[in-house]
């Protein structure tokens, strides 16, 4: 899990790509092959993604990181 927000709305989104033929009422069958993996897709995504106002640990984005790096 690299960041909250990202893991979150991966998780939110795969969930509602699993669930969300049910909540309107869709007919067919309950979870398909497609809808399962794609759900899964999103949420391994959110779960691995960086937010963009994270750095990749060599731009420091407050003044007291920037004196923890400035050694390096």
């Amino acid at each position: 899990m690299k960041n909250w927000k990202t893991t979150l709305f991966g998780v939110l989104g795969g969930l509602f790509q699993l669930f969300g033929p049910h909540l309107t009422g869709a007919p067919g069958p309950a979870f398909t092959i497609g809808n399962i993996g794609a759900a899964a897709a999103m949420i391994l995504l959110g779960l691995v993604a960086k937010d963009s106002n994270v750095t990749g640990g060599t731009t420091a984005q407050t003044p007291e990181a920037l004196s923890r790096t400035a050694g390096n």
